[in-house]
């Protein structure tokens, strides 16, 4: 599990607990620098007796708002460092992650890895356009995902990468945009961290490099 104190990431770990060995990494164990992302996986592997034992590796790092960037509502509102952070956070530390552990994801039978997304990040459903970073930083992480998972099936053919939209979740990520929200479709971070497991466990090989709803439901790039 990684992004573990997150929201998302303590929920999904709790749902675990009883059901996998866990190994959970936060920002207490690393920076998400590629170094201390490189140094977290030779740690975890010096540890394991097994080189690639998991059945499923959820990387749930990402951002829509912070002190000092927030999602634009217009052309005017761009900035260069806040692109920069929306892409440095929502695609390029779980590439990252990608390329550091999903070697260690089990090859003698199926093995999941899956990052949460957003159907905001939908090219072909982008119908109000804003949020310009947010929705472009979850775009390009959705074609790296589809772009690992064609190399991983040549290197692990059971492995399963996938991207999820976790629906709107209740936490601090949300909160600022919370009098906006349908209350009936903001959901439990419990409720929405069995709907992502789900998911990863009822992906078919098939299903590797696709997009989905955390209903399970396949998602348009």
């Amino acid at each position: 599990m990684i992004g573990a104190q997150g929201t998302i990431g303590a929920a999904i770990v709790d749902h675990l607990q009883g059901r996998y060995e866990v190994h959970a990494l936060s920002r207490n164990k690393t920076d998400f620098s590629e170094e201390g992302l490189k140094d977290a996986a030779t740690a975890l592997q010096l540890k394991l007796d097994d080189p690639s034992p998991f059945e499923l590796i959820i990387c749930t790092i990402g951002f829509l708002s912070k002190p000092g960037v927030s999602p634009e509502k217009k052309l005017a509102d761009l900035d260069a460092q806040s692109l920069m952070e929306y892409f440095s956070v929502n695609a390029v530390i779980p590439a990252l992650c990608l390329k550091y552990f999903s070697p260690m994801l089990k090859r003698d039978s199926k093995s999941c890895f899956a990052v949460l997304s957003a159907m905001v990040g939908s090219i072909q459903d982008n119908k109000l356009g804003g949020w310009y970073g947010y929705r472009s930083s979850k775009a390009a992480l959705n074609m790296l995902i589809k772009t690992a998972s064609i190399e991983l099936k040549r290197t692990n053919k059971v492995s399963v990468v996938v991207a999820i939209h976790p629906g709107t979740t209740i936490g601090p990520l949300t909160q600022p945009f919370s009098k906006n929200i349908d209350k009936s479709k903001y959901y439990e971070p419990q409720l929405s961290a069995q709907r992502i497991v789900d998911v990863c466990e009822s992906c078919e090989i098939d299903d590797s490099g696709q997009l989905f709803n955390w209903d399970g439901k396949r998602l348009n790039w």
